[in-house]
């Protein structure tokens, strides 16, 4: 029988609740979803953009940018592929739309909506202190047959009374002069974002003298746990939030502004590696503001794996000073359109003279999902929506090299009768199965130790195994993990995890002294590290051995770490860990 060891209940609690914070989250925005359907009697419907049958006028590209939706549809030999097309396309059975609607892959501006919260007005009524001023880039304009400069201001800017924009801006004498086949420099096309009612003039967050920004009205505000460096605002329903984040700039005022066509294909190809065959459509939008500056905004909607329809959307300033970006993800078919309020979050952002006192400090931070996304200062919002709705982690999956499958030796009994239960085996385990689990959780603590697969959580008790060594060996068969956590306080020798070649995240508490970590070498693809003393162990250290026996019997430990090779509690104090 292995000597158990001691590790402080409160400090396992606290961290084991953060990781189990996601799960949980997902579970009660899971229920509040079925709540709405059920209430509603319906299921969730598409509501892809309308444009009246209309042929959209712009086109993505690099400096004169529209909205352009991407969607995913099937050739003829049945091949999912994605497109961008610019030609009108009537909509089928397959788009679940009324003919007239957007078809899939169809580029489209947005048209005047009805005042309300968030409306896109193209002439504003009232006080223009309860807009927010958006100018969308507009393609050169061919002039047709027939055509004037009021029908042109009509169709491409949707006001006729801006002819006289267009006839300035071309230098025309006699703006009645043009003829089919002349192209136009077109000024750009004014949307009026309206504020809501209860937001005008009121709601801002600040940071007196350096920034601020209008706070979804009534939404409290709390730390975020799916990432670092990230506050989110949260709804009384708890199925809608906004997360931001704001540091210092490194990027430039002009990151995106000559390479927006690139940044479209780059972000549609990271959507596409995170949802896969449940990325719905994706969407990308540049507005210059009337301070001068850009906002940037992407959303796209996608299916949980339950099969619900979940809307994300990240909008994004760069600020003489400061790199703020907002990222919105709630139910699609929830009353609040999570597109319009990141948007509007984003575009109501200022900038002032003074430096901020809000932000994280200047320690460097690797985020989730970074392999598949080119933007390190900025947050993957895809990586973050996926593991928010779904209950899990997102991770890459890399192809394992073909291994003739056999029958696992086990060095204790624990391990694999706890994966027999997390993946409902019966009899022999073969390698093969293990390449079902991801991630692992092994932890030994007073009174509950756990082992947590794919996070699922199974109650066990490690006295039960010879020792942390070959408890350790049979973890190190599972070929596929990429998310490893240890805290068993006998381990002595941590090699045996250089079998794991995919591992992305490693966090070691450890008891014994561990002077060789070169089986850190064997991780190509580790982004995140943590290796340190287990928190008890320090404790336990400045006791005397008397007063930790009679603690032993009073807890009806066996033994705990006193005497073991090497010196007390040095564990990794002594080894240059690598950054």
């Amino acid at each position: 029988m292995r000597h158990k060891g001691y590790f402080a209940g409160v400090c396992v609690l606290a961290v084991s609740i953060a990781a189990c914070g996601v799960a949980y989250g997902a579970e009660k925005i899971e229920d509040k979803v079925q709540e709405m359907q059920e209430a509603a009697g319906t299921e969730a419907v598409d509501r892809t953009e309308e444009t009246d049958g209309k042929k959209p006028a712009l086109e993505t590209g690099d400096g004169e940018e529209g909205l352009t939706v991407i969607s995913k549809t099937d050739n003829e030999e049945g091949e999912v592929i994605w497109e961008n097309g610019n030609e009108e396309r009537e909509a089928t059975s397959e788009t679940g739309n009324e003919k007239g609607a957007a078809a899939p892959g169809q580029a489209f501006i947005r048209e005047e909506e009805p005042a309300g919260n968030y409306a896109f007005r193209l002439q504003p009524e009232g006080d223009l202190d309860d807009y927010i001023l958006l100018c969308m880039p507009v393609e050169d304009y061919v002039v047709e047959k027939g055509e004037n400069l009021w029908k042109i201001g009509e169709s491409v800017l949707g006001d006729g009374n801006r002819w006289k924009e267009i006839a300035e801006r071309n230098n025309f004498s006699n703006p009645d002069m043009i003829w089919p086949g002349q192209k136009l420099d077109m000024p750009d096309r004014k949307y009026y974002m309206q504020k809501p009612f209860f937001q005008r003039g009121k709601g801002y967050l600040s940071d007196k003298g350096a920034f601020r920004f209008l706070q979804p009205e009534g939404w409290a505000l709390a730390t975020c746990s799916l990432d670092a460096r990230l506050s989110t605002f949260i709804g009384k329903d708890v199925t809608v939030r906004v997360l931001w984040g704001i540091e210092d700039n490194d990027m430039g005022e002009d990151a995106w502004n000559g390479i927006w066509d690139e940044v479209c294909q780059n972000v549609q190809s990271t959507a596409e590696t995170v949802f896969g065959e449940n990325l719905e459509n994706i969407s990308f939008e540049k507005y210059c503001l009337e301070s001068g500056n850009e906002v940037y905004h992407i959303c796209a909607v996608f299916r949980n794996e339950t099969g619900l329809r979940w809307t994300v959307s990240a909008a994004y300033r760069f600020g003489e000073k400061n790199l703020m970006e907002f990222i919105g993800i709630g139910p699609t078919e929830h009353s609040i359109d999570m597109g319009k309020l990141t948007l509007y979050t984003a575009a109501s952002y200022e900038e002032y003279e003074e430096e901020r006192h809000m932000g994280f400090g200047e320690e460097k931070v690797v985020y989730r999902g970074m392999e598949v996304w080119d933007y390190p200062m900025l947050h993957n919002p895809f990586v973050l929506a996926y593991e928010l709705v779904n209950g899990k982690a997102w991770h890459l999956k890399r192809e394992m090299g073909e291994k003739e499958d056999y029958v696992i030796a086990w060095e204790e009994p624990v391990f694999p009768a706890v994966v027999q239960k997390a993946l409902q085996i019966d009899g022999d385990i073969k390698y093969s199965d293990l390449l079902q689990i991801e991630s692992v959780e092994i932890i030994e603590s007073v009174g509950y130790d756990y082992c947590s697969i794919n996070g699922e959580r199974f109650e066990v008790d490690w006295k039960d195994i010879p020792d942390g060594d070959a408890l350790l060996k049979d973890v190190a068969n599972c070929g596929s993990l990429y998310s490893l956590r240890v805290q068993i306080g006998d381990i002595s020798d941590y090699s045996p995890l250089g079998n794991l070649t995919v591992l992305e995240e490693l966090e070691i508490q450890a008891g014994r002294t561990v002077e060789d970590i070169g089986f850190l070498d064997n991780f190509p693809y580790l982004r995140k590290c943590v290796l340190e003393k287990a928190p008890q162990q320090k404790f336990v250290d400045s006791l005397d051995d008397k007063v930790w026996e009679r603690t032993c019997r009073e807890e009806g430990l066996t033994t705990f770490r006193k005497e073991y090779d090497g010196e007390p509690g040095l564990a990794f104090d002594k080894v240059e860990i690598p950054k």
